[in-house]
């Protein structure tokens, strides 16, 4: 993936959808009153609220173009009245020294590590992070058979944008599943049009995840050391089944 060109694309498209997250993080970063480890910050999406309403974030991830513009953000909504430290790094293999009562790893950011390996050193990692009586929470996709039988050259609308001038910013996919290795080699076109409905730009983007299933979260997360409290198919709570679009998880060290 080019996150060189994704972090401009992720904040227009983000800030415009209403993916749910936000209230469920920030509500048990709360709970827990901080300070907050978040894997795979982004432009500061969820962290950048957390820190202006007075608690502690550290946030991780691995592109600097995203963490550019998180610093910008932060810049623009200073001073705050907690506090907000971007750091590069790689989630599966990063120490900070110091123990945290929450870790968080939203917007499926598990998935982008692609072999079971990784992930499990993805969460062997955030739970050397995790104090003992501290929580963590992540979500993922639920990989129900009908998306893994997308066909891979059909093209799927996820978001449209209306931009000030009257011209618009969309988001389209495609998925390309490839189920032996539960691994979708997906692509996201972003363009650009003017309010004659010309495209100005377009931007493909290619991501690929490993996907997971309940029952593969349960054994990697025994196999960390971590036992899962909660797995719900949604952001309220609601009861996990094949037709979730997320699942939800809170762990804690067994």
């Amino acid at each position: 993936m080019n996150y060189e060109a994704w972090a401009e694309w992720y904040d227009i498209f983000y800030a415009a959808a209403d993916p749910g997250d936000i209230d469920f993080y920030h509500g048990v970063c709360h709970a827990s009153g901080g300070p907050i480890l978040e894997i795979g910050v982004g432009t500061g999406r969820i962290a950048l609220p957390l820190a202006e309403q007075g608690l502690e974030v550290v946030g991780i991830d691995l592109f600097e173009p995203m963490l550019k513009v998180a610093e910008k953000h932060a810049l623009d909504a200073a001073p705050l009245d907690g506090s907000l430290r971007l750091i590069q790094a790689d989630m599966r293999n990063f120490d900070l020294g110091r123990k945290f009562p929450i870790v968080t790893i939203p917007a499926r950011t598990l998935l982008l590590a692609t072999t079971e390996e990784d992930q499990f050193k993805t969460l062997c990692t955030a739970a050397q992070h995790l104090k003992d009586d501290g929580t963590m929470a992540f979500n993922l996709f639920y990989p129900d058979p009908e998306m893994l039988a997308d066909d891979p050259d059909e093209e799927f609308l996820l978001e449209v944008v209306e931009k000030p001038d009257g011209g618009r910013y969309i988001l389209t996919a495609k998925n390309h599943f490839d189920i032996d290795n539960q691994l979708n080699r997906g692509t996201q076109i972003a363009e650009e049009l003017n309010p004659n409905g010309e495209k100005l730009r377009r931007e493909e983007l290619d991501v690929v995840v490993r996907y997971l299933y309940p029952q593969q979260i349960l054994a990697l997360c025994d196999r960390v050391g971590l036992n899962v409290i909660e797995m719900w198919g949604g952001f309220e709570g609601e009861e996990l089944t094949e037709a979730s679009d997320e699942i939800v998880v809170l762990t804690r060290h067994s």
